[in-house]
C-alpha cells in the first residue's frame, strides 16, 4: 500500500470564530489530497482526463470522524492511500494527524467515469484501468 502526504499549517480563514477548523474545510482537504495523489504519480488530473477520456473521477460518497478538535496555527499531516478499489467504485481513506495523533479520519468513495456519448452530459462508472490502480497502490505492473 502506497501512503501519500502533505504537511499545511492551519490558517485563521480555516477556522470558525472560535478558531477551530470549520468542519466542511477537511473534505475540501480530502479532495485536494485525492487530487494531489494522482498527481504525485504522474496522472495530473488536466492530462490524465483527455488521456484516459474520462469524465473525472466523481465523490460518490464522503464521511469524516472528528476524534479531536485542530486549531489556527496547527502544523498537520494528511496522510492519503487507496483501501480498496474493486471494479467501478474505490474507497480512499485520509487521516489528518497533528504530530503522531489522528484528529480526523475520512472516507471518500470515487468512481472512474467514463464519457458516455448515447447520453447528452452522460458519464458512466467504468472499471479503473489496472496501470492506474497500480500507480496509486505503488504495485510495479
Amino acid at each position: 500500500m502506497k501512503i501519500f502526504s502533505q504537511n499545511r499549517t492551519i490558517m485563521f480563514s480555516d477556522c470558525d470564530n472560535a478558531q477551530m477548523v470549520f468542519y466542511p474545510n477537511y473534505f475540501q482537504w480530502f479532495d485536494r489530497a485525492t487530487q494531489n495523489m494522482f498527481n504525485e504519480v504522474g496522472l495530473v488530473w488536466s492530462k490524465m482526463w483527455p488521456d484516459y477520456n474520462i469524465a473525472g473521477v466523481p465523490l460518490v460518497d464522503a464521511q469524516a470522524s472528528f476524534k479531536a478538535p485542530l486549531r489556527m496555527d496547527d502544523e498537520i499531516t494528511i496522510y492519503s492511500w487507496v483501501e480498496d478499489w474493486t471494479g467501478k467504485v474505490g474507497t480512499l481513506r485520509h487521516n489528518i494527524c497533528k504530530g503522531e495523533h489522528v484528529h480526523v479520519q475520512g472516507t471518500e468513495k470515487r468512481v472512474w467515469a467514463m464519457k458516455a456519448p448515447e447520453r447528452p452530459k452522460g458519464i458512466s462508472a467504468e472499471p479503473i484501468p489496472r496501470e492506474v490502480l497500480d500507480l496509486l497502490c505503488g504495485r510495479l505492473s
